[in-house]
């Protein structure tokens, strides 16, 4: 007998019903290696129309809801989105990103601070936890079940890419869903078949020295700018950001592009990434989005009154 510890359908039965964690884990045998998905890892931008079959998608659905999650709170709820009017209006919300409504699914993964406070009111008690506090155990918790998701997904044959841009549009997003409050959107997954079956090539990261400490920090300021030149250098002899390059108008400063060609690499895009003016509506945003949705993220605590 298998050890249940090990077992694809029993640990799937621990989230699905009997003949959707049978349907999951048959999918197992015809999956890649964990660690071969991981390494080849490459965002998808371009997808097929195609939908996705019904059983990859129950394993989407067990791999988002099987990861860790604080204090067992499951302090999020992921939505999939199909209907492709739905995912046209959530793409355009999120930043005009046409990988959003080409994909033929979209999970939206929410932090869901409404659960938890809803059963302590149930059971008696004020709710004293801090809104705060408990958004970023809760975007820890739904991000892992992305991350999750995306695995399974590569490693069955499908792309994905994560979507930031959702918390642009979080307040819009949870009102064309029909969230509750105090359900808050904050990451996207779009999901399908890449584009002509061609998965892209892993783009190089960051030296391992610069992302990577062992027991302490141990890195001196002339090493890291050291490093971080010549992984500049080579992203521009790659020209690995000239494609996505962020318009200088968008820094809001006038004149015309000082940056040549060919001179465009990781530190120039990072810089303006950080620095362009549209954070400055987007943050003013946020602040609104957050409090409309019934999160106390400014608060220094507080507590609500048990429902009678």
């Amino acid at each position: 007998m298998p050890d249940p510890a090990i077992d694809p359908l029993r640990a799937a039965a621990t989230v699905l019903d009997e003949p959707a964690a049978a349907a999951v884990a048959a999918l197992v045998p015809h999956s890649r290696a964990t660690l071969a998905t991981v390494l080849t890892h490459a965002s998808v931008r371009r997808f097929e129309a195609a939908p996705l079959p019904d059983d990859a998608i129950t394993a989407l659905q067990a791999a988002l809801v099987r990861g860790p999650t604080s204090s067992a709170l499951h302090s999020y709820t992921h939505v999939l989105v199909r209907d492709t009017e739905r995912k046209r209006a959530i793409a355009h919300l999120a930043g005009d990103q046409p990988w959003i409504d080409q994909a033929p699914l979209l999970i939206v993964g929410c932090a869901d601070l409404r659960r938890a406070r809803e059963v302590t009111h149930a059971q008696g008690y004020r709710y004293h936890a801090h809104d705060l506090r408990m958004l970023i155990s809760a975007t820890a918790d739904l991000t892992v079940g992305l991350q999750n998701a995306s695995l399974v997904a590569q490693s069955l044959g499908f792309g994905t890419v994560l979507l930031g841009g959702v918390l642009d549009g979080s307040l819009e997003i949870a009102e064309l869903l029909e969230l509750p409050q105090r359900v808050v959107p904050l990451v996207g997954l779009s999901v399908g078949r890449p584009l002509g079956d061609r998965l892209p090539a892993p783009r190089p990261r960051l030296p391992l020295r610069l992302l990577v400490q062992h027991e302490r920090w141990s890195l001196d300021e002339t090493s890291e700018r050291d490093l971080l030149a010549a992984a500049d250098a080579d992203t521009r002899a790659r020209g690995d950001f000239e494609g996505r390059r962020i318009p200088w108008a968008a820094m809001g400063l006038g004149g015309d592009d000082p940056v040549a060609h060919g001179d465009y690499g990781w530190l120039e895009h990072t810089a303006r990434k950080q620095g362009r003016a549209t954070w400055l509506p987007q943050g003013a945003k946020v602040d609104v989005d957050l409090p409309a949705q019934g999160l106390r993220v400014s608060s220094t605590g507080g507590a609500d009154e048990a429902v009678g």
